[in-house]
């Protein structure tokens, strides 16, 4: 095992005791995997494990990061990765010492107001076109998921044919569905979904499509389905990268979608943007943010 294989076990050891859900795991894992191919390229090479990090290595991580383009918001999650492993292996001293502090270290500040917008229909449908020509029009099928249902990524990723005819019938029913698999710690929520027409053709466009390759929607290059939900990941978010576009962003447009809804049901503003929340998988207590973040 190379020194900076060694160092990311150790440091991905060191960062999962605090436990934490999947997507936290592998938002963990990608910081340790950047910190040791920095540490290395940075000349310190003698570093084997968490417990051998020193202010100095965080310093030069941050310059690094600042150097490819990273900014404060990003730096500060990687930085409490990296801090959670130092605890983790009784490096507290360093972890919270004033001087690798967020603004010691240049990083303080940021916003969390979004820079995404709301997807244009315009480029939903470029990408479903795109992904037809290529032959994998499951992975146009994911957008369209997020479009409609308000999905993240990877709840999108995990639906199955069995998933998919049940949030039909839900949305036929009462025009709701349910997600359960893939969401953020396990959490599942209840959406009640405005455009349910939009949604089931939506939804009538990835079964047939997964009827087509096997039950999935995230094929390789060479059609075989892929070698689980980490690669399925990987290629559906290179694979829009390459296509220009952000998927996060169809989600923008559900949101606004939603809070219409719920206005021209007689919400007030505040309680449609806890509602839109809720829908998002966001809680009851994120509305402020969710009007930052999803409404611009």
């Amino acid at each position: 095992m190379s020194r900076k294989s060694e160092l990311k076990s150790a440091l991905v050891a060191a960062m999962n005791r605090k436990g934490g859900a999947h997507l936290t795991r592998e938002a963990r894992e990608r910081t340790a995997s950047m910190f040791a191919s920095s540490m290395v390229a940075s000349g310190y090479t003698h570093l084997f494990g968490a417990e051998e990090i020193a202010g100095k290595h965080l310093k030069a991580y941050v310059a690094s990061r600042t150097a490819d383009g990273a900014g404060p918001r990003t730096l500060q999650n990687e930085l409490s990765h990296l801090r959670s492993a130092l605890r983790g292996v009784g490096r507290a001293a360093v972890a919270d010492a004033p001087e690798q502090s967020n603004e010691a270290l240049g990083i303080s500040g940021g916003v969390r107001i979004g820079r995404k917008t709301a997807m244009p229909d315009a480029d939903r449908l470029s990408v479903l076109r795109r992904a037809s020509e290529l032959n994998r029009s499951g992975l146009g099928c994911l957008i369209d998921l997020e479009r409609y249902l308000g999905l993240r990524g990877n709840e999108a990723i995990h639906a199955r044919l069995d998933t998919l005819w049940r949030w039909r019938s839900g949305l036929l029913r009462d025009g709701r569905i349910l997600v359960i698999e893939g969401t953020k710690g396990g959490r599942r929520r209840d959406v009640r979904v405005f455009g349910v027409d939009l949604a089931v053709s939506a939804i009538d466009r990835a079964i047939a499509a997964a009827e087509k390759s096997g039950g999935f929607l995230v094929l390789r290059a060479d059609g075989a389905p892929a070698g689980g939900l980490k690669q399925a990941r990987s290629i559906y978010h290179s694979w829009a990268f390459r296509s220009g576009i952000q998927p996060h962003a169809a989600r923008y447009a559900f949101a606004q979608d939603q809070m219409a809804g719920y206005i021209n049901s007689g919400y007030s503003a505040r309680e449609a943007l806890i509602a839109v929340s809720h829908d998002l998988g966001h809680g009851d207590g994120r509305g402020r943010w969710v009007k930052s973040v999803y409404m611009r």
